[in-house]
């Protein structure tokens, strides 16, 4: 269980909608289940099985406190995530270019911690909680929030945050797991408040070429803060996203270098 509680601190650890001019935004009043409805239908799957979102790319910048250090540790890199169906699990990778070059690799059923400068790969089986048909009544959704980004609402008690807006006028939502959660007291996610406008047709559509159609944003996500219950967060920001790009699996497989040293934590829980 060690690996795996690893890459939820690692893993836990949006396409500006352009002006119009003399164009009026009409009024519209959104309400917590908009923006809800904004994160998670994007990733919900539709009547053949498949979501909006088959793929998210993005850079990411990280900001990780220790409550008993008082101390801040950053870092930045790209995502590649491949949400979950009905049928596939998900799959993620991170590559982390700062402070140090590592990885975080996974297939849906194996995971890899590619530390490079220790020459140390950390290799877990995840199999039992990312594999969507397996049956474990015992998993715990709430650190699996990557997993479940289609049905946030079922796994977690969704409010607005003491500060509902940041000073762009996005929405923050707090988040609490419905099962109680080793590693996440509270989660906040920050929503674009331009993807829920969009959803509830409260942005003016710009005149473009037909050969470049509008299309509406998707990935509602702008940063995500993970607390656990020592009080220690991780803040991870997302910005160059691109949505729905051709993606190899071969890019969530990993072979472990001939210099790197293996290493497989205990499977106890």
């Amino acid at each position: 269980m060690s690996g795996f509680r690893l890459v939820v601190v690692v893993a836990l650890l949006v396409c500006s909608v352009g002006t119009a001019g003399a164009l009026q935004i009409p009024r519209v009043s959104v309400g917590l289940a908009d923006i809800i409805a904004a994160v998670e239908n994007p990733f919900r799957p539709d009547r053949n099985g498949e979501p909006e979102l088959v793929s998210v790319e993005a850079d990411f910048f990280q900001r990780s406190t220790l409550a008993d250090k008082k101390r801040e540790l950053r870092g930045d890199g790209r995502m590649f995530l491949k949400p979950a169906t009905d049928t596939v699990p998900l799959k993620f990778r991170f590559e982390y270019y700062r402070p140090a070059r590592h990885e975080v690799i996974c297939d849906g059923r194996t995971l890899w911690i590619y530390l490079r400068e220790n020459r140390q790969v950390i290799q877990s089986d995840v199999e039992e909680f990312f594999d969507p048909q397996r049956n474990n009544p015992l998993r715990d959704r709430g650190i699996n929030f990557l997993q479940g980004l289609g049905r946030l609402s079922k796994d977690f008690t969704i409010t607005f945050a003491d500060k509902p807006t940041d000073l762009d006028g996005n929405f923050i939502l707090d988040l609490r797991p419905n099962r109680s959660s080793v590693m996440i007291q509270r989660l906040f996610i920050t929503v674009s408040r331009e993807a829920v406008l969009a959803r509830a047709g409260g942005l003016p559509r710009v005149n473009a070429p037909a050969a470049f159609p509008q299309v509406p944003r998707r990935f509602a996500i702008l940063s995500t803060t993970v607390v656990d219950h020592d009080g220690n967060s991780t803040t991870m920001e997302f910005s160059n996203v691109r949505e729905n790009d051709m993606m190899s699996d071969q890019l969530f497989t990993f072979v472990v270098p001939a210099d790197a040293r293996l290493v497989r934590p205990p499977t106890g829980r």
